[in-house]
C-alpha cells in the first residue's frame, strides 16, 4: 500500500472519528435535552382532542364565555392578554345592562388554560401561558398571586401562594404533554426550580383556620382568661394552626415534575402516602382538611367551619385517583349520593357524618365527572353530568345562553361565574 494511500485512510478515518464525536456530543449533551419527555399517563384523559368538541356536550359555552367573561387587560410592556373575570350578573331590572366584576382569580384563569390544552389550542394555550405568568407572577416571592383587582385602571394584586404556582405547573405539564416544545419544558424547569426547595425542606405549611375552638366548661365562680368564651352576640372563637391543604397538593403534577428532575419522585411518593392516609375516623369515607407542619397530626377541618367540604373532598380524591391510589370507598359513597339523591351537599360534619343544609355547586359536580372520567366509573359521570346540567342555561332568549348558572343577588338576576364554566370545560373532556 502507497503511502499516499495511507494518508487518504488515515484522514478517512479520522473524519469518521470526529463526525462519530461531533454524533455522540450532539445526541447526549444536546438531543436529549430537547427530547419530549415522557409523561406519566393521565387517567381519564381523552387521546385525541378531536374527540372533543364543547359546541356538542355544551352548546354555547366557549361563545359565552367569550361574550360575558373575557376582559382585554394591559400588562407589562404595553403587552395584552385576554383573561376572565370572576362572574358576569345579568341585569337585575327588564331592559337594563348586565354587569361584571372586576376581580380576576387565578384559579379560574389556570382551569381556562388546562381546558386549552385539552381542546389541542396549541396558540391559544401558548399565549395564555405567557400572559397569565406575566401578570400573575409575584416580583418578590416568584409565586404567583391568587387574584388580581382592577381598581381604576390600575391592577393590584394579592395572596402569592406556592400552591398557585404549583396549578400553573399543572396546566403548563398537561400543556406540554400534548404539545411538546423546548419553551414550554422551559417554563415547567423554572417553576420546579422555584417550588423543589419548599418541598424538600417542609416549607409548604402556612396559617391555617382550624375551626371553632372547643369551648371547656367553667363554674360561675371562675373567672375565663380573656377570649376564651365569646361575648353574647359573638361566634365561637377560632382556633388557628399551621399546615398544608391536601387539596393543594397535585400528586400527578409531583409525579411529571420527577422527569424534569429525578428529586421529585421521593416527594411524590411521600405525598402520596399523606393523602392516602388522610382518611378520617368517620362514618363517611372522608379525608382529613390539612397536615399539620410538624407531619404527624392531620386537620379535620380548616377554614372555620366544623364541614368537610365537598369541593375539596373531590379533589384529594381525584389527585389520588390520577396516580391510581383511591381505593373504591369514596367512588361508591359519592356515587349513591349523586346518583340517588340526584344532588350533593355542600358538606359533611366529620364527627356525626350529618350533611351540610345547603348544597353543593356547579363547580363540584364536574369535579365528580372529572373523578367519574379518572377511575372509568360511566354510572358516576352519567349521574354527575345529568346533576350538573341543571344549572345549564338551555334557552337561546338568555343572555347567558351556553353557560351555567347561580342565583344573582335579586329574583331577576343570575350569575355565570368562570369557577363554574372552566370546571364544566375541563370535565367534559
Amino acid at each position: 500500500m502507497s503511502k499516499k494511500t495511507q494518508r487518504i485512510l488515515l484522514v478517512t478515518a479520522a473524519i469518521l472519528v470526529l463526525v462519530m464525536a461531533l454524533v455522540l456530543v450532539y445526541e447526549f449533551a444536546y438531543a436529549r435535552g430537547r427530547r419530549k419527555k415522557t409523561l406519566p399517563k393521565l387517567p381519564g384523559w381523552a387521546e385525541a382532542s378531536m374527540t372533543y368538541d364543547p359546541d356538542l356536550l355544551s352548546p354555547g359555552l366557549l361563545k359565552i364565555m367569550e361574550k360575558k367573561l373575557y376582559q382585554t387587560l394591559t400588562l407589562e410592556g404595553d403587552k395584552e392578554g385576554l383573561f376572565l373575570v370572576s362572574f358576569y350578573e345579568t341585569a337585575q331590572k327588564p331592559g337594563g345592562e348586565g354587569s361584571h366584576s372586576n376581580l380576576y382569580l387565578a384559579s379560574d384563569q389556570i382551569m381556562l388554560g388546562r381546558g386549552l390544552a385539552r381542546m389541542g389550542r396549541r396558540s391559544d394555550f401558548k399565549e395564555w401561558a405567557q400572559a397569565f405568568d406575566l401578570a400573575f407572577r409575584d416580583g418578590e416571592e416568584g409565586f404567583h398571586l391568587a387574584y388580581l383587582e382592577d381598581k381604576d385602571g390600575s391592577l393590584q394584586g394579592q395572596e402569592a401562594h406556592w400552591s398557585l404556582t404549583l396549578a400553573f405547573t399543572r396546566a403548563l405539564l398537561e400543556g406540554y404533554q400534548v404539545f411538546g416544545g423546548q419553551d414550554l419544558a422551559q417554563m415547567i424547569q423554572e417553576s420546579s426550580d422555584k417550588l423543589l426547595p419548599l418541598f424538600q425542606e417542609g416549607r409548604t405549611a402556612s396559617l391555617l383556620q382550624a375551626g371553632p375552638r372547643m369551648l371547656l366548661a367553667y363554674d360561675e365562680w371562675d373567672i375565663p382568661p380573656p377570649g376564651t368564651l365569646p361575648q353574647p352576640g359573638e361566634e365561637k372563637p377560632i382556633e388557628y394552626v399551621r399546615g398544608t391543604h391536601l387539596a393543594d397538593v397535585d400528586l400527578w403534577a409531583l409525579m411529571a415534575l420527577s422527569r424534569f428532575n429525578p428529586a421529585w419522585a421521593p416527594l411524590a411518593s411521600q405525598w402520596q402516602a399523606i393523602l392516602y392516609e388522610a382518611r378520617l375516623d368517620s362514618q363517611e369515607p372522608l379525608f382529613a382538611s390539612a397536615l399539620e407542619e410538624d407531619g404527624q397530626s392531620y386537620i379535620a377541618v380548616t377554614g372555620g367551619s366544623l364541614l368537610c367540604q365537598t369541593s375539596e373532598q373531590i379533589k384529594i380524591a381525584l389527585y389520588l385517583a390520577e396516580v391510581e391510589s383511591l381505593d373504591g370507598d369514596f367512588v361508591s359513597f359519592f356515587r349513591s349520593q349523586i346518583r340517588d339523591d340526584k344532588r350533593l351537599p355542600s358538606g359533611w360534619n366529620p364527627a356525626t357524618s350529618a350533611p351540610a343544609s345547603s348544597l353543593a355547586k356547579s363547580s363540584d359536580y364536574a369535579l365528580a365527572l372529572s373523578l367519574g372520567r379518572a377511575v372509568q366509573d360511566k354510572v358516576l359521570m352519567d349521574s354527575a353530568r345529568e346533576v350538573l346540567m341543571y344549572q345549564y342555561a338551555s334557552s337561546q332568549s338568555s343572555d347567558i345562553f351556553g353557560g351555567w348558572y347561580r342565583p344573582g343577588e335579586t329574583d331577576r338576576s343570575y350569575k355565570l361565574l368562570a369557577e363554574d364554566n372552566v370546571a364544566v370545560l375541563v370535565a367534559l373532556r
